[in-house]
């Protein structure tokens, strides 16, 4: 593993709540700053390690949605910096969920989330539900490092479903999430660990980007001689020109030396 404190990060990210949405149920952190925009156009920043990202995907099904992705996110922002990424970070921050929303009309309110926290000694990745990250290294190869909590998922794990076969809508229904109920508190974690060099780059999304894209394409799209804005942008159009049925949020981090100028062109 590579470490040094001349490293930095280079974050880019969008997010937009697609043509068939009235409102945004994404939120996401861009390292510096919670987002849930109508329409946030791709934009750069640079930041210096430790940085942590995320990606919390409100379930449109549940009441409040957007109340639990925002919340979810900001939760994180506080207790992070302080107690680092944990699943019993997690775990605490659905316990203020739980506080603030397991009560009358917002009871249920439910949301996806991933989220990384890199340091100069490698990535910590902890998702719940479908959002989605992938460690891409600096050559083009990539490592998915979330896990689906799907019924279909969970189906494949005990041995009732083959992952090659093609199964109706309802077995990609999630398994797990985030929820304002207190008796929802055995919800499933995954975390993984990686070692990224200068040059690997992080993605975070929603569902709206993974499952609008397949991820044949949303790997095919990725070009390593494009800044990350120019990236992020071309991911965000093919998003929108194959329709944007669902809210949408995705960031872009790049380890480079602190020398590296971000083209944000």
């Amino acid at each position: 593993m590579h470490k040094t404190g001349d490293s930095m990060l280079e974050v880019a990210y969008t997010q937009h709540r697609g043509k068939r949405n009235p409102r945004q149920q994404d939120a996401l952190w861009n390292g510096a700053a919670c987002l849930q925009q109508v329409d946030a156009e791709p934009a750069v920043h640079a930041l210096g390690l430790p940085v942590w990202l995320a990606v919390a995907d409100g379930v449109a099904s549940s009441p409040s949605a957007e109340r639990a992705s925002l919340l979810v996110v900001e939760a994180l922002a506080k207790r992070v910096p302080e107690q680092g990424l944990s699943a019993r970070t997690l775990r605490t921050v659905h316990g203020t969920l739980c506080d603030r929303y397991a009560r009358g009309a917002t009871f249920g309110s439910s949301t996806t989330v991933v989220a990384a926290q890199w340091t100069a000694d490698g990535v910590t990745v902890l998702n719940c539900g479908d959002s989605r990250a992938y460690l891409i290294a600096g050559a083009g190869g990539w490592t998915r490092l979330s896990h689906d909590h799907t019924v279909l998922n969970e189906l494949i794990a005990a041995g009732q479903a083959d992952p090659g076969t093609e199964y109706a809508s309802l077995y990609h229904a999630l398994s797990d999430c985030l929820v304002a109920d207190h008796d929802e508190d055995r919800f499933a974690i995954h975390q993984a660990k990686a070692s990224p060099v200068p040059g690997d780059c992080l993605l975070l999304c929603s569902d709206g980007v993974h499952d609008t894209l397949g991820e044949a394409r949303l790997k095919a799209l990725f070009d390593p001689a494009l800044s990350l804005s120019q990236q992020v942008s071309l991911w965000r159009e093919a998003v929108l020109a194959a329709g944007a049925p669902d809210n949408f949020s995705l960031i872009l981090a790049r380890w480079a030396d602190s020398t590296d100028k971000e083209n944000a062109a």
